[in-house]
């Protein structure tokens, strides 16, 4: 007589990590139970969820592509500037670049040239209607839920809920994905 063994999973059982869902062995009459390697596929249902909250009233920078560039000169932590540190530009944004002075390909002299940038920019208040943040939030929901599953294909349900706050809208986006669990053990005796 030859027994080989399974693992039985009923449908809602819970499953954690960890758990032992196809194990072999075989049961001879005069050697007993004997481990051997098993193979099988495991499928389990997994979600993932994402939320995202959007404001009716937003403030966005748009650039308006004016620039100014300033030069200054660091000699052992001295710093010469050539011009005015002050922009005449009302928002800005600044970009610092440090390039240090080499005479060889690996000596370098105690003196940085360093280069910076204003980049002007226009505050834009736009509004949202209640539609349109939660067609945004629903949209930044599933793109960042997107690397997270392999193969989109294997998306069984797809379950969006919404709650309008007082000057927001909060979306979470929850996929239920069928998928392959399975991970190889080695046999140990």
């Amino acid at each position: 007589m030859l027994k080989i063994g399974t693992a039985v999973v009923k449908e809602g059982e819970i499953v954690t990590k960890g758990s032992i869902l196809v194990g072999g062995w075989i049961e001879g009459k005069y050697t007993g139970i004997r481990y051997v390697h098993a193979n099988g596929e495991v499928k389990a249902k997994v979600w993932y969820s994402q939320k995202v909250e959007v404001e009716l009233k937003q403030i966005k920078k748009i650039e308006t592509g004016n620039l100014e560039n300033k030069y200054c000169v660091n000699i052992n932590n001295f710093k010469i500037n050539f011009t005015k540190r002050v922009p005449k530009f009302e928002n800005y944004d600044t970009i610092e670049t440090t390039k240090k002075l080499k005479l060889f390909s690996d000596f370098y002299l105690p003196i940085e040239i360093q280069k910076i940038t204003y980049k002007e920019y226009l505050n834009n208040e736009i509004s949202y209607t209640v539609e349109e943040a939660k067609n945004i939030a629903i949209e930044e929901a599933k793109k960042s839920l997107e690397p997270q599953i392999e193969n989109k294909e294997n998306i069984l349900n797809e379950k969006i809920n919404f709650e309008q706050k007082e000057n927001s809208v909060e979306v979470e986006v929850i996929y239920e994905v069928l998928e392959n669990i399975e991970t190889k053990e080695k046999l140990v005796f």
